[in-house]
């Protein structure tokens, strides 16, 4: 892409996020602190945003500073939310795994405590406060709350309900 290309992909993507968003040019000028007649510009290409302000545009419109160019990013826009959850992922190249099966050899291994763990493939922990997901098996010592898997669950103590598509060993059960 040209500079020109830049230019005009950068405008329309403006335009179309802050649309998306439901933000009038006001809305979104006064989120950035400066003039409405700003953000006209901008999506008429008649001029382009301060450098400094491309990371605020990103944030307001949950893209990232290549999205707003129209580049591929080398991160992924995965619908995760912000909940302190540990997420084991597997990607080939830029594409999620999302059947670990075939993996039997990979573990999402954590040690020490956490919150809430989940991965598509197996998972081995310690002490979980929270949940356990796993797209293949889970392997953990305590687990306050619920445990599922899609193959196998082998936990210790689990403080809430255990599930797995074969089968459950348990010391001790919750509810």
């Amino acid at each position: 892409m040209n500079e020109q290309d830049y230019i005009k992909t950068l405008s329309g993507n403006i335009y179309n996020f802050r649309k998306e968003r439901g933000l009038t040019q006001e809305n979104l000028a006064d989120k950035l602190n400066i003039s409405f007649q700003a953000v006209s510009k901008w999506e008429n290409g008649q001029s382009s945003p301060d450098i400094f302000l491309l990371p605020q545009l990103a944030e307001i419109f949950g893209c990232s500073i290549d999205k707003l160019f129209g580049r591929n990013a080398e991160t992924f826009d995965l619908p995760l939310k912000d909940d302190n959850t540990l997420w084991g992922m597997v990607f080939k190249g830029r594409e999620l795994v999302k059947n670990c099966s075939d993996l039997s050899n990979f573990i999402f291994k954590v040690e020490g405590d956490a919150l809430n763990v989940r991965s598509n493939c197996n998972v081995s922990c310690g002490n979980v406060a929270g949940n356990v997901e796993a797209g293949v098996s889970v392997d953990c010592q305590s687990v306050s709350g619920d445990v599922n898997a899609g193959v196998n669950v082998t936990c210790c103590d689990v403080g809430g309900k255990a599930s797995a598509g074969v089968s459950v060993s348990c010391q001790s059960m919750g509810k």
